[in-house]
């Protein structure tokens, strides 16, 4: 770990190089041309070049593809989203951009589970402690402290504080 770390100028490597790397090239060809805004462009240059790095691919369920869509979905305004899947599916079969694309749908449903388990978290807390105010105020009146004290002390509303001395 002492040394230092040599980086790959892909900028500078001939396309060809890229290509004659089996697995990494979809990947390394990616991101040399990442600059270009024509995503979609990229997506069709890629399934042209990459034919060998594809098959590669395909042997092991497509995990460079679904990589690489997951990032490029992303990036793409959703109005070209779909012209993303038609460029997928013109260069593989029915069912392998069916796998694909529901990859990626399970990705989404995924992450919605996720933010929908942290805002039920989040509610779970804001009532927990809506109820702790509740007891403190609670105890307070039981102990003869004025409304307006309680109020300032918990930040409830003075006229709620009254209602639970009924």
């Amino acid at each position: 770990m002492a040394e230092d770390y040599q980086l790959i100028d892909l900028q500078s490597m001939p396309d060809d190089a890229i290509l004659q790397k089996r697995h990494l090239a979809m990947f390394e060809y990616l991101l040399k041309h990442i600059h270009k805004r024509d995503m979609l462009k990229l997506w069709e240059n890629l399934f042209t070049h990459c034919q060998h790095a594809l098959l590669v691919d395909k042997e092991k369920g497509y995990i460079c593809i679904k990589a690489l869509v997951w990032y490029s979905d992303a990036k793409l305004p959703e109005e070209k989203q779909a012209a993303l899947e038609q460029i997928i599916s013109g260069h593989l079969s029915k069912e392998e951009t069916a796998t694909i694309m529901r990859t990626i749908a399970q990705k989404y449903i995924e992450e919605g589970r996720q933010q929908g388990i942290m805002q039920g978290m989040e509610k779970g807390m804001e009532k927990d402690i809506m109820q702790g105010k509740i007891e403190i105020a609670k105890a307070m009146l039981v102990n003869g402290a004025e409304i307006s004290f309680i109020a300032k002390i918990t930040g409830l509303d003075t006229a709620f504080i009254a209602s639970l001395q009924l």
